[in-house]
């Protein structure tokens, strides 16, 4: 369609199409239901090597730039400190608001066959890597702030289950046969 375009009539729409696509994509996946959204389950669910978070402070320095994103997970304030404070109900909502970020970047991402199949193949694959570069640090960041969360309810279970240990172990007064 772009094909025999000129260069600059072929970006003004390619622009157009970027933002139609990013708008269109915040909606989809802010209006995805939480059951779709699982972070038990692909693309979400945590890999062995990224499950601590560890992979990202090692490849990608991201604790020195990821707050900086304007997320809406990082308004809300993921951090560890600020996630301690946290009850579990809450850690569940931002989990999936973490989730629901990282699936409107990844979206974003998929510009490129918009592009492949409009522009010319030059232009397609200029845009596109533009796009995916622009989308990779939200992506990242999404999935650093999910194992954080993650990382923050299992330190909670843990405790909740040593809470209950301890209750099962501290003896009853009325099994006593006191009377």
């Amino acid at each position: 369609m772009l094909h025999n375009s000129s260069l600059p009539m072929a970006l003004f729409i390619n622009l157009l199409i970027i933002a139609l696509w990013h708008f269109l994509s915040y909606i989809i996946s802010g209006g995805i239901g939480s059951k779709y959204v699982d972070y038990r389950k692909f693309p979400y669910r945590a890999t062995e090597t990224e499950a601590k978070g560890e992979f990202y402070k090692e490849n990608f320095k991201i604790d020195s730039w990821y707050k900086f994103l304007p997320t809406k997970y990082n308004t809300l304030g993921t951090t560890p400190n600020k996630l301690k404070k946290l009850d579990s109900l809450e850690l569940k909502e931002r989990l999936t608001v973490v989730c629901r970020s990282g699936l409107c970047a990844g979206l974003n991402c998929l510009y490129i066959i918009c592009a492949v199949i409009l522009d010319a193949p030059y232009l397609a694959f200029i845009l596109g890597m533009i796009v995916i570069l622009v989308n990779l640090p939200f992506i990242i960041s999404a999935r650093y702030c999910r194992c954080l969360i993650l990382n923050e309810i299992v330190a909670k279970r843990k405790a909740l289950e040593q809470q209950a240990l301890r209750a099962e172990q501290t003896p009853n007064v009325f099994d006593l046969d006191i009377l």
